[in-house]
């Protein structure tokens, strides 16, 4: 636990240096480019769309049924669940790539590589609230509103927080160390999007033992919970206490395991510089 509060503390005493490095990775990712940082949000919106035209239009996807009785209308259910996974699924996989990538530069800077996957979500963070903000506005286009059921949604949005930051971390330090692993992340990350429900409800499609199993992975987990937060099913899930164990549980192994092989093998990635 020790090894976990370092970790903390590195990140919290430098929260401003976070944020001014995220805003200038940021900019500088989109040097070149015409339209600039508006292509941060064009591309999901583009996706967004299209999922929505192939599902509602095409395959004419009606109401899907989140609880007992309670049905909300496909284009605001996929989109809650997307937006979701998008930031925690772009920010884990940059920020596992990120110590790989920026250990040469940062170390130069003389600040913890612990940093780097927290500046990779920092700069995610923003699309993800405009995508947010347009997922709400949606919402309330299709007669969703807001009620105390949607103060859950902070507790959620911590916790995927937390989960994407401890993801990176673990990840980070394996790729750095071992480049294949990445390779073996690459039909995982393709897995769980198909699995953890973004899209589509994988009760329909599995069995039930297996989407039961699929409900205690942490993107399940975010993302029912955002869905039951802003469709007003409840402030946690029937199977909450068994889901919720199994997610703090995934959490703070990651946390432990990548804490400690972060600050085992630190000096060794700087001194491969």
């Amino acid at each position: 636990m020790s090894k976990i509060k370092t970790i903390l503390k590195e990140v919290l005493l430098n929260l401003p240096f976070i944020w001014v490095f995220a805003r200038y990775q940021k900019k500088s990712s989109f040097d070149g480019h015409k339209f600039g940082a508006l292509w941060e949000y064009l591309n999901p919106l583009i996706q967004f769309a299209t999922w929505g035209f192939v599902f509602s239009v095409i395959r004419g996807r009606g109401a899907v049924e989140i609880a007992e009785g309670i049905y909300v209308p496909f284009i605001a259910w996929m989109l809650v669940g997307m937006t979701a996974w998008r930031f925690m699924n772009g920010a884990a996989k940059k920020g596992g790539d990120s110590v790989r990538r920026k250990t040469k530069s940062f170390s130069k800077l003389q600040f913890p590589l612990s940093l780097l996957p927290a500046i990779v979500m920092a700069s995610n963070l923003s699309s993800y609230l405009v995508l947010l903000l347009l997922t709400i506005v949606v919402l309330l286009i299709s007669g969703l509103t807001p009620n105390i059921q949607w103060l859950s949604f902070l507790y959620y949005f911590i916790s995927m927080l937390i989960f994407t930051y401890t993801l990176g971390l673990f990840l980070s330090t394996i790729i750095a160390r071992f480049r294949d692993f990445q390779n073996l992340t690459k039909p995982i990350w393709r897995m769980l999007f198909f699995f953890s429900g973004p899209i589509w409800r994988i009760q329909e499609m599995m069995p039930l033992w297996f989407a039961r199993l699929m409900d205690l992975t942490p993107f399940s987990y975010i993302i029912t919970g955002m869905r039951y937060t802003f469709f007003g099913a409840g402030f946690f899930r029937e199977d909450w206490l068994i889901t919720t164990t199994a997610f703090w549980l995934v959490v703070l192994s990651l946390a432990i395991s990548g804490s400690h092989m972060h600050l085992q093998f630190r000096d060794t990635l700087i001194e491969k510089v």
